[in-house]
């Protein structure tokens, strides 16, 4: 029971501070994010470079700066702010009237989809950024692909088929 706690708050302390990183570097103006995103970049670039000699080119390199960008910073980010918080709201709600995991995924992709607005709106208001309608599907989709993911493993895990007593029972007939 207290293991369920702790990690019951751990989850959404990594769910809630990976929301705040989100909109934390929405208000960051834009030359101060463009030299963020840029030195994670050129790091990611250096990697892949070492692994894999003149991959990423000065000719290629925005290109790639720019995919990434997209990639890491809005999918990847808001992938794995899909999974913390999705698996957040199942820890906390799993055993309410609100314990049904479908309505828990319908109010964790409501979650997403105004962070993700909440997230490119701000911009709007901040100097050298712009809000992106592009983008507000970029990270709704990582969002949504990490509840999906979330969503495939308890399916998976609570399925009777692949439940281990069922596995080795059926083994044994």
């Amino acid at each position: 029971m207290k293991k369920e706690k702790i990690l019951k708050w751990f989850i959404f302390a990594i769910a809630l501070a990976i929301n705040l990183f989100i909109i934390i570097n929405a208000f960051i103006n834009g030359e101060a994010s463009a030299k963020e995103s840029d030195s994670v970049a050129h790091t990611a670039a250096e990697i892949i470079n070492t692994v894999k000699p003149e991959t990423i080119t000065p000719a290629n390199y925005p290109r790639f700066s720019f995919n990434f960008r997209k990639a890491v910073g809005h999918f990847g980010l808001f992938g794995v702010s899909g999974i913390f918080t999705t698996w957040s709201f199942y820890l906390f709600l799993k055993d309410t009237k609100c314990g049904y995991f479908l309505y828990q995924l319908l109010m964790t992709t409501g979650v997403g989809l105004v962070l993700a607005l909440i997230s490119e709106f701000t911009q709007i208001f901040i100097e050298g950024r712009s809000g992106n309608w592009l983008d507000v599907g970029i990270d709704f989709f990582g969002y949504f692909l990490g509840i999906s993911l979330l969503f495939l493993i308890f399916l998976f895990k609570k399925s009777p088929i692949f439940l281990r007593q069922n596995y080795k029972k059926n083994q044994a007939e």
